[in-house]
């Protein structure tokens, strides 16, 4: 993946987080994860922010495919 397609999925993925309830939790391997701590590893782009903007990529992917809302 190029920089600039990097830049605009990390983009999408803090979007998505800003419009989240406040009291969201997401348990990423043996860490249970808080809406702000989400935008902290997406913005530091470590492993966790990595693996968040991966899943955003993957739902988008099958959502375009018809994977979800299953085109029959």
């Amino acid at each position: 993946m190029n920089d600039q397609t990097l830049k605009k999925l990390k983009e999408l993925v803090l979007a998505r987080l800003t419009v989240m309830p406040q009291d969201i939790s997401i348990s990423i391997g043996d860490k249970n994860l808080d809406k702000k701590a989400l935008t902290d590893h997406v913005q530091s782009e470590d492993e966790i922010g990595k693996q968040m903007m991966e899943m955003e990529l993957e739902f988008l992917q099958d959502l375009a495919s018809g994977a979800i809302y299953g085109h029959e």
